[in-house]
C-alpha cells in the first residue's frame, strides 16, 4: 500500500492543486467549497481550510468537516479526503463520516485504499466521540466498495437518492 500524508493545503501546493482542478472530474465534487468560499482564489481557500473543522465560514446546513489533501512520499498531490464531524439526515442516508477522491491520473495505484485507511486514523485520533464511521458509495462502484470492504466496511444496506442513483451504506466500528 502506498504511504501518504493527509494535510491541509499550503502556499507551495498552488501549482499541484490548480492542475487537480482539471482532471477530468465531471460532475464530481473534488474540492468543496473552492467556488464558493473561496472564490477561486488559492491563497483565500489555504487560509480558510482550517476553519471548517470548527464549523466557521460554512454554509448554515453543512457541518464540521476536515477537509485536507493527501500528498505521496513524494510530497505529489494525490487526492483529497472530507472527514465530516457529525452527520446530518442527507449525510446519513447519502453521504457519510468521510468523502475521499483519487485524481483520475493517480488511480489504480493504491492511493484509495492508503486515503480512506488515513482517513479512519484520523478520525480515531481527532474525533474520539466517533464510535463508528458510515461510509457510502455508488452502487455499481466496485472499486470503492472494494476499499471500503477491505477497511472493515460492513454493509447495511442500499439506499435510492434524488439523483437515481442507489448509495450503498456501511459502517466501520473504530
Amino acid at each position: 500500500m502506498e504511504k501518504i500524508t493527509l494535510r491541509y493545503l499550503k502556499k507551495s501546493d498552488k501549482k499541484q492543486f490548480l492542475e487537480s482542478l482539471e482532471a477530468a472530474w465531471g460532475e464530481f465534487p473534488y474540492a468543496h467549497y473552492w467556488e464558493t468560499l473561496a472564490n477561486k482564489d488559492f491563497d483565500r481557500y489555504v487560509e480558510i481550510l482550517p476553519s471548517f473543522p470548527k464549523g466557521e465560514l460554512l454554509p448554515k446546513d453543512h457541518v464540521p468537516c476536515s477537509f485536507l489533501f493527501a500528498f505521496n512520499e513524494d510530497d505529489q498531490l494525490v487526492g483529497r479526503t472530507s472527514i465530516r464531524h457529525k452527520l446530518t439526515d442527507f449525510l446519513l442516508e447519502a453521504g457519510g463520516h468521510i468523502g475521499y477522491a483519487v485524481l483520475p491520473n493517480e488511480r489504480r495505484k493504491g492511493y484509495a485504499s492508503a486515503i480512506f485507511k488515513a482517513s479512519l486514523e484520523y478520525v480515531r485520533v481527532n474525533l474520539p466521540q466517533i464510535e463508528k464511521v458510515l461510509v457510502t458509495c455508488d452502487e455499481g462502484n466496485i472499486g470503492s466498495e472494494k476499499t471500503i470492504s477491505h477497511n472493515g466496511g460492513v454493509l447495511e444496506n442500499i439506499v435510492p437518492t434524488e439523483s437515481g442513483i442507489n448509495k450503498k451504506r456501511f459502517w466501520i466500528m473504530l
